[in-house]
């Protein structure tokens, strides 16, 4: 599963400088591992803004009936 996320320095955030947002993605089994993994890549000094997105989110979905 892929994971995406917006990440900008956090001076930035704070309005104190331009912003320099990028984003990051990762790819792991599951999303949890995904997640993780976005977590390790985020530099010191850098948040994330807005929320963890799945691109691929709509591939996996199945019915529960």
């Amino acid at each position: 599963m892929k994971v995406v996320v917006t990440i900008d320095t956090a001076r930035a955030v704070r309005g104190e400088e331009s912003s320099q947002a990028h984003e990051i993605e990762a790819e792991a089994e599951t999303y949890e591992a995904a997640r993780d993994d976005l977590y390790a890549k985020i530099p010191e000094g850098w948040t994330i803004i807005g929320g963890i997105g799945v691109p691929d989110r709509a591939d996996i979905y199945r019915q529960t009936h």
